[in-house]
């Protein structure tokens, strides 16, 4: 189409008008991000073996908030996605890696609170209520794994863990039952326990009941082992929140070596990660300067911290490379790039 000189000057004028519109085509400095030096105050070094772990130049990302109560993530390597559950709501989320986007994957869920993929990448989820542990099969039904005890249902189950053969350790401390706001108030009729549970059978085996309140569960590197948090404060104020190890039988149907690797009274964890080397990633809850993520070494000792502006419940590792922190804590998600990788 051939324009004429009027033609030609009016689209000049409307072209240049847009050009100089800031808001249009321009970069707007009140879309920026509030200006951050390296490294993030978001790392907290406490003994020099953590500047091994931490990257200089990588920012603490706030990717997603509106949750209630944010729990629970699991990546999926092939999806590149990660699963989390916004209990209050019963609702399980996804985070896209590749498209930083957030949305719901499943409605009414029982208030699921950890989540898992096992050995065939199916989904396993712990509902708070109905008290049970879940599996999504491929074809989109679901098979109950575990919802009673010698007869009495679980009191909410927490947290899980797959092993390589195929079984699965979980967390029930029942915090699903105490409220109507993460599950149903009723009365626990189980102590707080964990358990084991795989296809072969019709109810779970008790691993152990010496623990107050067991939540976050992850297994160690070697796979020989797992660590459990004891959040016993919250209902046993003189007892202070621990995590602990156990050595587990060859067939992961029992356990051994209980040992405490941290207790404190001040401040409380729940989910736990665990590095390649072995060093313990946990969520933790005592106000500023603790709210966020501690790490420790295989013996207990305090490496660093990731602070947050927020209570922190769980972490996972994520990522192609597994390098990258994923931390559900509270209303919101927040990522942070690591120098270590998930085991």
């Amino acid at each position: 189409m051939k324009l004429g000189r009027r033609q030609f000057l009016s689209s000049t004028l409307a072209l240049a008008a847009v050009s100089s519109a800031p808001h249009v085509l321009a970069y707007s400095p009140s879309q920026a991000m509030p200006l951050r030096r390296y490294p993030d105050n978001a790392w907290k070094i406490e003994d020099e073996r953590f500047k091994e772990l931490y990257v200089f130049n990588t920012p603490l990302e706030r990717h997603w908030t509106g949750g209630l109560w944010l729990e629970g993530p699991a990546w999926n390597a092939v999806g590149r996605y990660a699963v989390f559950s916004d209990i209050p709501r019963a609702n399980q989320m996804r985070w896209d890696e590749a498209t930083g986007q957030v949305s719901v994957l499943r409605r009414h869920v029982g208030h699921s609170n950890g989540n898992a993929f096992d050995n065939q990448g199916r989904l396993l989820a712990c509902e708070h209520y109905p008290a049970r542990v879940l599996r999504y099969e491929w074809d989109g039904s679901t098979t109950v794994l575990a919802s009673h005890y010698q007869g009495k249902p679980l009191n909410a189950p927490n947290d899980l863990i797959v092993l390589s053969s195929g079984g699965i350790i979980f967390t029930d401390p029942g915090y699903g039952a105490h409220v109507d706001y993460e599950g149903r108030e009723r009365e626990l009729e189980l102590k707080p326990a964990i358990y084991y549970i795989d296809d072969t059978l019709d109810e779970p085996i008790l691993l152990t009941d010496e623990i107050y309140k067991p939540n976050g569960i992850v297994l160690t590197p070697d796979g020989k082992g797992f660590y459990a948090s004891d959040t016993a404060p919250s209902h046993f104020p003189d007892q202070p929140a621990a995590i602990i190890r156990w050595t587990l039988g060859q067939d992961g149907k029992s356990v051994s070596d209980r040992k405490e690797i941290v207790t404190n009274q001040k401040e409380t964890y729940d989910g736990l990660a665990c590095d390649v080397e072995g060093n313990i990633w946990s969520s933790a809850s005592g106000g500023e300067g603790v709210d966020g993520v501690a790490i420790f070494s295989p013996e207990g000792t305090l490496l660093g911290r990731i602070l947050l502006p927020e209570v922190c419940a769980n972490v996972c590792f994520v990522g192609e490379d597994r390098n990258r922190l994923l931390m559900t804590a509270s209303q919101s998600i927040y990522t942070l790039y690591t120098a270590t990788r998930g085991a």
